[in-house]
């Protein structure tokens, strides 16, 4: 085996430690012990504080307060201690539990590496948001980093930096030479740990290939061998500080777990009391029949207020759901880029589209559209050019705070200002259709729309699922998107089943799903009373804090303050419990767009939002 092989195997063992990081762009939940799910939990969090940094467990004051509160039970708490073989009672147990540990002084020189290192890679990895481009990106991030590191100044003119070899392998193996190989995997861990959110998204990169990684290629390898390059001129040892099995569990950490343990057990027991208790009574209440209305909404906590609301309303029955509906596919609206609607553990099986239908509307949209993007364009470059930055400033000043005072005062008025505006733009749904039937074509190894028979067995696994024996008179299917401005973490808040993308792009589609005609034999079947003309319609919830609106199926923006108004600002769910009413309901689709939650096509501009570039940061595995 040749040296440069046996370091590349090194890379990735030593990687495995990181779990992989979405693009700020695409941002969902990332699981900072990702790479140590082959442990157990205790052991896990120790060697992940060892070498991520961090705490594992809550601190001693928090149990305190836990137990205080009585949400951990004495009992479960003594048992979990006395198998651990403590003795004692548990105040004199927290106050062992050393909260004022002293922690290593920071490396001066380390933080200059990061710097430098962190500054480089937002330029690479911008995705087309940097006004001025990284030179030498096509040739890849180990290539572009030569090119720039001889001109930056921040770098000292010391070490392997004067004469960075050609390969990444190259300049990594004379870095590690004075090494033994036991040692290569403990050294590589702790510098891809370093910056565990950098590592992390370089990671996701590689695995999953895409326009931008064709464009502009980084590895593993290249990002180590710019490190360890800046490590030997900032004259910092690389020596491991731990290594593979320095990791005990030690008395803090032991009394930590057992009181985390008796917690969890006391919760799990609580709410499993309380689910016996509710699901008890439900048996026993009598049954009223077929509900007025059956809305399913993401299982996100956010939803939680809304149904206890809806249902407290009337006769309406709500059911928890994945936001993407089951339906694992990728989605391209009118003039957006193409987004995965899907979990990130999921592969997109289908390419959904919108398509234009009306073309005076399309017409009228692209003449509002390419306004609203030549005045931005404008803006931006008064903003960014060196020689009207200034002027532009200075002039433009008072305006910016007179809005920014009106968002912070009046944030319900400027809101509803602004969405006059935009509606006065048509947007895709008034002028597309979605290809939502089978088209018998694909779109690169992606089949256009779905076959009846996908269409039936999602929506069926879908209903199995949610354990449905019955259907109500209208079914609405709930997704949630939110509105938030100048938060480089907007796709965060909105649906992470849909991978960080508004839940609106696939609700609408699970309506031909359920409605077509194999459909309602196939749910006959197995349902007690499936209407014949079944009324099902998607719906999304906007999160907005600023005004109080509870109709789930219009935009709710915060939590009602009572059911009654709930019921009062709920027509449609109104109309379904008249059996008279044909239950057919079509809302006014909010405005949703996978625009700002995705990274620009290759060789175009993003529209400008004022956002921050697409940089994950440099700690705890996730962006800054």
């Amino acid at each position: 085996m040749t040296t440069e092989t046996t370091i590349h195997d090194s890379i990735d063992k030593a990687a495995t430690t990181v779990g992989s990081v979405w693009p700020i762009h695409s941002f969902v939940t990332a699981n900072p012990l990702a790479g140590f799910e082959d442990l157990p939990f205790d052991r896990a969090v120790i060697q992940a504080a060892d070498l991520l940094g961090g705490r594992g467990y809550p601190r001693p004051e928090t149990y305190r307060a836990a137990l205080e509160d009585g949400q951990i039970d004495p009992e479960i708490l003594e048992a979990e201690l006395a198998e651990r073989g403590f003795e004692g009672d548990p105040e004199s147990l927290l106050d062992r539990m050393d909260t004022d540990a002293e922690h290593d002084a920071p490396d001066t020189a380390t933080e200059r590496v990061d710097h430098v290192l962190t500054k480089w890679l937002a330029d690479f990895i911008d995705e087309g948001r940097a006004e001025w481009a990284m030179p030498d990106r096509e040739a890849g991030f180990y290539a572009a980093f030569r090119t720039v590191a001889e001109h930056d100044g921040d770098i000292p003119e010391e070490g392997i930096v004067r004469d960075l070899p050609e390969t990444p392998l190259t300049a990594i193996e004379r870095l590690l030479d004075p090494y033994p190989e036991s040692q290569w995997v403990p050294i590589l861990e702790e510098q891809l740990a370093a910056l565990p959110g950098w590592t992390g998204f370089v990671k996701q990169r590689v695995e999953d290939g895409g326009d931008w990684q064709s464009a502009h290629p980084i590895t593993l390898e290249g990002y180590l061998a710019a490190r360890f390059a800046l490590l030997d001129a900032f004259d910092v040892d690389i020596e491991p500080s731990t290594g593979p099995d320095s990791a005990d569990a030690d008395t803090v950490d032991e009394l930590a777990d057992a009181f985390l343990t008796a917690w969890e057990a006391s919760y799990r027991s609580d709410v499993v009391e309380h689910v016996a208790d509710e699901s008890k009574l439900f048996t026993e209440r009598e049954s009223s029949g077929r509900p007025d209305a059956q809305l399913v909404f993401c299982i996100d906590t956010r939803s939680e207020v809304i149904r206890r609301h809806v249902e407290a309303a009337g006769d309406y029955e709500t059911h928890g759901y994945a936001g993407f509906f089951g339906i694992p596919m990728e989605y391209q609206g009118y003039d957006d880029v193409a987004v995965d609607a899907c979990p990130p553990i999921l592969d997109p099986q289908h390419r959904i589209s919108e398509v234009p239908t009306d073309d005076d509307t399309r017409a009228s949209h692209a003449t509002w559209t390419d306004l609203r993007e030549t005045a931005g364009s404008a803006v931006k470059t008064l903003k960014t050019n060196p020689a009207t930055a200034f002027g532009f400033v200075e002039q433009a000043g008072s305006g910016y705070g007179l809005a920014l005072a009106a968002r912070t005062l009046v944030p319900g008025r400027v809101a509803d200002l602004f969405d006059t505006a935009e509606d006065a733009v048509p947007d895709g749904h008034e002028f597309c259709d979605q290809t939502v039937h089978h088209q018998h074509t694909y779109a690169g190894d992606l089949p256009v729309g779905l076959t009846h028979e996908e269409k039936v067995e999602y929506a069926a696994t879908a209903f199995d699922l949610m354990g449905w024996a019955e259907f109500g008179r209208l079914v609405v299917f709930t997704g949630h998107a939110s509105e938030t401005t100048n938060n480089p973490y907007d796709a965060s808040l909105d649906c992470g089943a849909c991978a960080g993308n508004p839940g609106g792009l696939t609700r609408a589609c699970s309506r031909p799903s359920v409605t077509t005609r194999t459909s309602r034999r196939r749910f006959a079947s197995a349902a007690s009373t499936y209407p014949r003309t079944p009324s099902s319609s998607p719906a999304n919830t906007t999160r907005r804090p600023t005004r109080s609106n509870c109709s789930t199926a219009t935009s709710p923006r915060a939590t009602p303050t009572s059911s009654s108004s709930c019921a009062r600002t709920s027509p449609p769910l109104a109309r379904a419990r008249r059996p008279s009413a044909p239950g057919r309901w079509t809302p006014a689709p909010r405005r949703v767009s996978a625009r700002r939650n995705a990274a620009p096509p290759i060789g175009r501009r993003p529209a400008p939002s004022g956002g921050w570039p697409a940089t994950p940061g440099s700690s705890s595995g996730h962006a800054p």
